[in-house]
C-alpha cells in the first residue's frame, strides 16, 4: 500500500476513535447538561404560542394568556377555577400534565396529526403552530350547580349526570375542588409552593373523587342484585323474604334494617326495594342467587372495567363473594364491594336507556386554532347489560323509591310533572368499632323527559355526611335532575 495512503487510513480511523470516544462521552456522562439545553429550547418553543383552549360549553375553562415579556410569550391560565379543576387538571412545565391537559396534550399544544392543515405553511416548514380546542360535554350551569350543592352539604363529595342515550356526561364534580392556575405558573418558585401547598392538603382537592377513589356503596348495590334477580325469573311483583333480622350461615353478625320497616316474613319485590330493605337483599344473595349470577351481574353494568372518557376511570369492585356471608353483607353495598361515582351513574343510566349502556364521554368536539371542527365526540354503546324487560321491572322498583305519595327512601329526588326513579344508599366504613365514622350517603337515580324518553341519569355522593345523608343525596340529585328537565341547564 501507498505509505501516504497508509498514513491517511491511520488519521481517518483515529479521528473516527476520536468521534466515538467524543459521542460517548457526551452520551453517557454530560447527556444530562444537553437533554436541559434541548429542553429549554423545547419550551421556550412550546410557550411561544398559545396552547389550546377548553371548554364546557362556550365558557372557556382553560385557555393561554400572553405575559408581560420574558422568556415565554404565554402561561397557562383557568378563569373557572375550582369548580372544573378535576377535568381540567393542571399543564406545567415543572410537573407535567393532568386531566384533559394530559389527555389531550398534542391537540392542545398543535402537534396533533389532526392539525396537520391548519396553518399549512407551519406545517411544512415545521414551526410551531397555536394549539387545538378541546370542546367538552359538560353543561357549565349544571357543573357548576353541583358543585355548589356539595360545597353548601358540608362535606366531601362527588356528582356525576349523564345523558343516557348517549353517554355525554354534563356534569362531574369533585368536592372539593381547587384552582390550578399557580400550579402551570411559568415561575418555578410559584409553581413549587402551589404543589407543596396541594401536596399538603388533607382534603386532597387535588385527587378526583367521582372517578379515581372508590367507596361502599351501601343501598345502591341492591339496584345490582335486584337486577339480577329478575334476569333470573323475578318480577317486581315477585314475593320476597323480608323480616328486620337475618343472620347469614356461618356468622354470628345479625343484618338488620335501619328502622324495622320490614317486618313482614314476606313482601314483593317493589316494596322491599322501596323500603331498602336489608334483610330482603342480604337472603336472595345467599338464597336465591349464585355468587357467579352477581358477580356476572355486576359485571355487565360495567364492574371490572376502566373507562376512558378521555380520563382514566379506576374500575369498581364487588370483593369476594364465595362465602355465604361475605354475599350477605356484599349485597347490602358493604363487605369489599367499591365503587366510583362515575360507575354508579352509570347503572342508573343503563336501567333508564332500556337496559343498553353506553360509554361516557367528556368530548364533544375537537377544534383547530380557529374554532373549525377536526374531530367529533363519539358515541358508542357498551352492549346490554339487561334485557329491556328486566330494566322494566327495574324502572318500576325504583319509581316506588321516589314516589312521593310511597313508602320509598328517595322522595327528596321527586321532579314535579316527571317521571323519577332512583335508589338511595347509606354506606358504613368505619375502620373499627373504635374509629366510628359518619355515614356516607349515596343516590342514583334517572329522570324521563316529557315524551317519556331517558333525559338524565345522576349519582351524588356524600362523605361521611353522618344523619340524613342519603335524604341529603337524593334532595341534590333531585335538583340537578330537574334542571336538565326543566332545560336550565341548557
Amino acid at each position: 500500500m501507498n505509505p501516504a495512503l497508509r498514513r491517511t487510513g491511520v488519521i481517518a480511523l483515529a479521528l473516527l476513535g476520536a468521534l466515538i470516544a467524543q459521542a460517548t462521552w457526551v452520551g453517557f456522562f454530560h447527556h444530562d447538561d444537553y437533554e436541559g439545553i434541548l429542553s429549554g429550547r423545547t419550551l421556550i418553543a412550546e410557550y411561544s404560542v398559545p396552547r389550546g383552549s377548553i371548554l364546557a360549553g362556550d365558557l372557556v375553562i382553560a385557555q393561554s394568556v400572553p405575559t408581560d415579556g420574558g422568556t415565554y410569550g404565554y402561561k397557562r391560565d383557568y378563569p373557572e377555577g375550582e369548580a372544573f379543576s378535576n377535568l381540567t387538571g393542571f399543564k406545567s412545565m415543572t410537573f407535567g400534565a393532568t386531566g384533559i391537559e394530559y389527555a389531550e396534550n398534542d391537540l392542545l399544544n398543535g402537534t396533533s396529526s389532526l392539525l396537520a392543515f391548519d396553518d399549512f405553511w407551519a406545517t411544512i416548514l415545521k414551526e410551531r403552530k397555536p394549539g387545538g380546542n378541546v370542546v367538552t360535554t359538560i353543561d357549565p350551569e349544571l357543573q357548576l350547580a353541583a358543585f355548589e350543592a356539595l360545597a353548601n352539604s358540608g362535606v366531601k363529595g362527588a356528582a356525576v349526570v349523564l345523558d343516557p342515550r348517549t353517554g355525554q356526561i354534563l356534569a362531574q364534580v369533585s368536592y372539593p375542588g381547587w384552582n390550578p392556575t399557580e400550579m402551570s405558573s411559568n415561575n418555578y418558585d410559584v409553581a413549587s409552593a402551589a404543589k407543596e401547598a396541594i401536596d399538603g392538603d388533607a382534603d386532597n382537592p387535588a385527587r378526583d373523587r367521582s372517578r379515581l377513589e372508590h367507596y361502599p356503596p351501601g343501598s345502591t348495590f341492591k339496584t345490582i342484585v335486584a337486577a339480577a334477580f329478575i334476569e333470573n325469573g323475578g318480577k317486581a311483583d315477585s314475593m320476597v323474604p323480608a323480616g328486620n333480622g337475618y343472620t347469614a350461615p356461618n356468622t354470628n353478625h345479625t343484618i338488620t334494617n335501619s328502622s324495622n320497616q320490614c317486618p313482614q316474613e314476606q313482601m314483593t319485590l317493589e316494596e322491599a326495594f322501596a323500603k331498602s330493605c336489608n334483610t330482603t337483599f342480604a337472603r336472595l344473595c345467599v338464597e336465591e342467587l349464585t355468587a357467579e349470577q352477581i358477580q356476572q351481574t355486576a359485571e355487565a353494568f360495567g364492574f371490572g372495567e376502566a373507562y376512558e372518557t378521555p380520563l382514566a376511570t379506576e374500575p369498581s369492585s364487588t370483593g369476594d363473594l364465595s362465602e355465604p356471608a361475605f354475599r350477605a353483607q356484599a349485597c347490602i353495598g358493604q363487605q369489599d364491594v367499591q365503587e366510583t361515582v362515575l360507575q354508579n351513574a352509570l347503572i342508573a343510566a343503563t336501567v333508564a336507556n332500556d337496559g343498553e349502556r353506553m360509554a361516557p364521554q367528556l368530548i364533544a368536539e375537537l377544534t383547530d386554532s380557529e374554532g373549525d371542527t377536526v374531530r367529533n365526540g363519539g358515541e358508542d354503546s357498551l352492549g346490554r347489560s339487561i334485557s329491556r324487560d328486566t330494566a322494566e321491572e327495574l324502572q318500576i322498583i325504583m319509581e316506588a323509591v321516589v314516589d312521593p305519595g310511597g313508602n320509598g327512601t328517595g322522595k327528596n329526588a321527586a321532579v314535579s310533572g316527571y317521571t323519577v326513579g332512583g335508589k338511595t344508599g347509606t354506606a358504613e366504613h368505619s375502620d373499627s368499632s373504635d374509629n366510628i365514622e359518619p355515614d356516607h350517603g349515596w343516590f342514583h337515580g334517572w329522570g324521563m323527559d316529557d315524551d317519556g324518553e331517558p333525559a338524565v341519569a345522576v349519582c351524588v355522593f356524600l362523605d361521611s355526611y353522618g344523619d340524613g345523608a342519603s335524604s341529603k343525596a337524593a334532595d341534590i340529585s333531585g335538583n340537578l335532575m330537574e334542571m336538565v328537565l326543566e332545560g336550565d341547564g341548557d
